[in-house]
């Protein structure tokens, strides 16, 4: 199979009955539980928690998968130009479709303008947009 950028990948198979499209429909399937994975371990850090038993472990895996398919249902809908800010990335190619690690950026950003925008709503309060705002350089750090 020829990619749209010159490259080439081969695909075989052990049953000579499958057809072309068949193949290509199992090695898409298998692609995406690939990247599923990469996402959970490399982005949420799967993997990463440092427990002490078996049950942990366990449960800190199914967290890490049920926190992934939660923000892929919340930007379900979104259009990417809403997903994608990559003012601060004028290297990365603005044509390719929103990673995860953007559809979590965008859900702490309407976080965290949804709380500020609470905050000031009763009018400014120097000590609440001042916790606030350590509460943000708490995000970023």
């Amino acid at each position: 199979m020829r990619h749209a950028h010159g490259s080439w990948a081969a695909y075989a198979t052990s049953d000579a009955d499958m057809g072309i499209g068949m193949t290509l429909k199992i090695v898409s399937g298998r692609w995406s539980i690939e990247e599923h994975f990469h996402d959970v371990k490399e982005v949420l850090g799967a993997g990463q928690q440092q427990v002490r038993n078996l049950d942990s472990n366990i449960g800190c895996w199914n967290l890490c998968g049920w926190l992934y398919a939660m923000v892929e249902l919340e930007c379900w809908d979104a259009p990417a130009e809403q997903l994608v800010d990559r003012d601060d990335r004028p290297w990365d190619n603005p044509g390719r479709r929103p990673s995860h690690a953007d559809r979590r950026r965008r859900i702490a950003r309407d976080m965290l303008r949804d709380a500020l925008w609470a905050d000031l709503a009763s009018g400014p309060d120097h000590p609440k947009i001042r916790l606030r705002f350590e509460h943000l350089l708490a995000l970023a750090s």
